[in-house]
């Protein structure tokens, strides 16, 4: 395990010093650790013109039109601590930018840095941002009950490539993509487009802070309270009140607590037999059936069915014909998967597909 060495507040630029060539960072943690404070007032300090990424177009109307008495922007905390003045303004639906005005209050020039939603993405296709070095994808994990696109990390990339290239083109280097969230959910579209579901699960799992994949070129940083502990002051009222809860678990420690990792296990196929073989993404798995129940795994074997879940029709012959059943094994504790992206495909199937029961 890590050396664990404990401060008060999270401080993105030791990530970026910590990985120079990295050009992905996947940081999540409690509530609290400031980790969209620290991006951007680091940025403002620098000079470092980013793009700041919100879901819908209300979230950005509604950071650019807070006012003056109830400021929305992520800049106020800034604001307040450093005597900076950025202001936000909202150049269009979904579409907006942050600036520091002029002594007698008018904006001129190019934003230091701007925000963008999904909805807009379309429209700043024509947009030259090559100049921002960041963008920044805030609460990338959504909150319980608030509705996604389930192609968002597909149009999350499909941003980060359209600036990207413009700045390879002017000899730039690569964008860099920084992804916060509190730790709600390991399963999300950006997290599975990504494919780094199980890079975070084991990570969970070894109780270190930090996991780079030098080859990718993507950090994983999960917060811990390890890291950043509570102090004395935030120990009481609500924290110590919920302290014990299944809320305060997730809220407080950070740990996927809405996530069931029990059927994650590996186990032996000795005595089983290939069941069905599922074809996803680049991916091949294989489900073994045995006296004892399933098992799913990347072990290639010669199976009974076979389906590519990368075309329409064959998800809906699976999902007919075999999805109930296996989910029925894995609630009944016989079935068992060698990773959380495979339990999670099993178990959450319309999740993926756009598929429902008449």
């Amino acid at each position: 395990m890590s050396t664990i060495q404990t401060k008060k507040y999270y401080h993105f630029e030791d990530d970026l010093k910590a990985y120079p060539n990295a050009w992905c960072f996947i940081v999540y943690s409690p509530r609290g650790p400031g980790k969209t404070y620290s991006s951007l007032k680091y940025s403002l300090e620098n000079a470092i013109p980013i793009v700041y990424m919100k879901r819908t177009n209300d979230d950005v109307d509604f950071i650019c039109n807070g006012k003056s008495d109830y400021d929305t922007s992520p800049y106020y905390p800034i604001n307040r601590d450093t005597g900076s003045n950025v202001a936000a303004k909202l150049i269009d639906n979904g579409i907006g930018g942050f600036w520091i005005p002029e002594n007698d209050g008018t904006i001129n020039g190019l934003p230091i840095s701007y925000c963008l939603s999904f909805n807009a993405i379309k429209r700043i296709k024509g947009m030259d941002l090559s100049r921002c070095a960041w963008m920044v994808f805030d609460e990338f994990i959504p909150q319980i009950g608030e509705r996604v696109n389930r192609r968002e990390g597909d149009l999350l990339l499909d941003v980060y490539m359209t600036i990207n290239r413009d700045r390879q083109k002017r000899g730039l280097p690569p964008l860099i993509l920084v992804l916060f969230a509190n730790a709600e959910e390991i399963s999300t579209p950006v997290t599975n487009t990504l494919e780094v579901v199980d890079l975070m699960a084991d990570l969970n799992a070894s109780g270190k802070t930090h996991y780079y994949d030098e080859q990718r070129g993507i950090v994983i940083h999960h917060i811990t309270r390890d890291e950043i502990p509570l102090e004395e002051s935030e120990k009481k009222g609500i924290y110590q009140a919920m302290a014990n809860t299944a809320w305060g678990e997730k809220s407080f420690g950070g740990e996927f607590s809405n996530n069931d990792f029990t059927n994650i296990q590996r186990q032996s196929i000795k005595g089983m037999r290939g069941y069905i073989k599922l074809h996803y993404k680049t991916h091949d798995y294989y489900i073994y059936q045995g006296d004892k129940g399933c098992y799913m795994c990347k072990i290639p074997t010669k199976c009974i069915y076979e389906y590519n879940l990368n075309r329409e029709n064959e998800q809906k012959a699976f999902y007919y014909e075999h999805q109930i059943d296996l989910w029925n094994e894995c609630v009944e504790e016989r079935f068992k998967f060698q990773t959380y992206s495979m339990y999670d495909l099993i178990m959450n199937f319309t999740k993926f597909f756009n598929v429902r029961r008449s």
